[in-house]
């Protein structure tokens, strides 16, 4: 027996760096592959989670006074807060349901911080930069397969984002939705960027306009507010290095990409195979692509509207609602909440007439954390968020290595990019999001911990 444990102990942590390796490949497949259980949805990606948590039982069982500290602490009372709100909500088996996801994600999180090692940096950016080129070109053979007529059984597009609605298909990869794909698309595009900006290499330059071309294609809002976030970041580094060249670089890539992707856009207009008049609509699409046919200008003027109409169009409409009744059920429970995933689950029962799925969201995070732990979870969760931001002010650029620094400003980036996308859809247990989130804080504890660089 003791030779098993001498065993496991010595082949543990390549195990560790091997598995959070597939992790990171796995993360943008988040309907394909996957298997139903009882009708939970389990990833491939959660199931290498679960073996790397696995292989990490002994690190979190030696390291357990973490989970009482800084930051660990803090989602250690979020889950026992959710847990709690559950037991008082209208489904119990939903809320407790929804809490297990919280503490598998904080904890999956904790096991990547453990397991992160810079000296492996490289490895890890080339299994992104590889998951990411394939999502990419399955991306366009989405484009140019819906607009060329190809069942959207085989482009894996759900009905909502084919050329049915707009004219133009907006790619989802194989995530739930474009804004999910765009969330993911963030993890290469902000490591590419800051990539080229330490080390000035080409190859990682065009990568950056093929994940931001991709980004472009989604068409979805709350990732283009992300992207000009995440470009101002990467511009006020660029101007504090006084990388000149560097940022006229970056802007080209910027133009670049749009024109690339609006292009397409718009050339699929000339191209698309038309929908014939008698086409059958499902009635909660809203479209007239049917009646109207589809053109290039058709495609320009859906597009513009789709992104700068905020007044009328129907999805902010919806979202405007939701997060207003998020903020009437937090008044009705302002401590703890309605309970974890039980927003549909009361919205259904007191606006029968405006919601029928019980699994509705509030679509933003801010206010549907208030409605369902209430002001004590949100205070926890917001405590965790005031202690990253806290910890990133502290960070030294000039202490730490090269690639160091690219792995601290790209999570930094990320965990931006989903601040914002949080406020345009709300389900706070995505995976690859703690998956950054622990690359973060392994970042910054490694960081802590290593002799500072010494100069000549």
């Amino acid at each position: 027996m003791s030779t098993l444990v001498q065993i496991f102990e010595q082949y543990a942590p390549q195990a560790r760096v091997t598995l959070l390796g597939l992790l990171l490949f796995l993360l943008p497949f988040e309907l394909y592959p996957r298997v139903e259980l009882h009708s939970v949805a389990v990833r491939m990606s959660q199931v290498v989670g679960v073996i790397l948590i696995l292989f990490c039982a002994q690190l979190i069982w030696q390291k357990r006074a973490d989970w009482i500290k800084l930051p660990w602490v803090l989602l250690a009372v979020f889950v026992l807060v959710s847990a709690l709100s559950a037991v008082f909500a209208i489904s119990k088996t939903k809320g407790l349901m929804v809490s297990s996801y919280y503490a598998f994600d904080f904890i999956l999180a904790y096991a990547v911080a453990q397991t992160f090692a810079a000296r492996d940096s490289e490895l890890y950016k080339k299994i992104i930069y590889a998951s990411g080129i394939i999502v990419a070109v399955f991306c366009v053979y989405q484009f140019v397969g819906d607009t060329l007529g190809v069942s959207n059984n085989l482009t894996l597009l759900n009905i909502r984002y084919t050329k049915l609605v707009f004219g133009f298909a907006r790619v989802s990869g194989f995530s739930l939705e474009p804004l999910y794909l765009a969330s993911y698309l963030f993890i290469p595009l902000c490591l590419a960027l800051v990539s080229y900006i330490f080390t000035n290499k080409r190859s990682v330059l065009v990568l950056s306009l093929v994940f931001m071309s991709v980004v472009w294609l989604t068409v979805a809002r709350g990732a283009y507010v992300s992207l000009f976030a995440v470009l101002a970041g990467a511009g006020a580094l660029t101007i504090y290095r006084r990388q000149w060249r560097t940022l006229i670089h970056i802007l080209l890539i910027v133009i670049g990409s749009m024109t690339l992707a609006f292009g397409m856009i718009r050339l699929s207009g000339s191209f698309a195979r038309q929908l014939p008049k008698n086409e059958a609509v499902p009635t909660n699409l809203q479209t007239t692509i049917p009646q109207q046919g589809i053109d290039a200008n058709g495609n320009t003027e859906r597009l513009l509207q789709h992104t700068t109409d905020f007044a009328s169009e129907t999805s902010v409409q919806d979202r405007k609602q939701s997060s207003q009744i998020a903020l009437q059920l937090f008044k009705t429970k302002p401590l703890l909440g309605v309970g974890p995933g039980n927003f549909g689950r009361y919205v259904v029962k007191q606006y029968s007439a405006v919601f029928t799925d019980p699994n509705q969201i509030a679509n933003n995070e801010t206010f549907e954390l208030l409605a369902e732990v209430g002001l004590v979870g949100f205070i926890v969760f917001a405590s965790f968020i005031a202690w990253l931001v806290w910890q990133a002010v502290q960070y030294s650029v000039k202490r730490n290595s090269k690639p160091t620094n690219i792995w601290f400003f790209a999570t930094s980036f990320m965990l931006v990019a989903f601040a914002i996308q949080w406020q345009t859809f709300s389900t706070l247990y995505v995976t690859h999001i703690w998956v950054m989130a622990g690359l973060f804080i392994g970042v910054i504890t490694y960081a802590k911990h290593k002799p500072a660089i010494k100069k000549n």
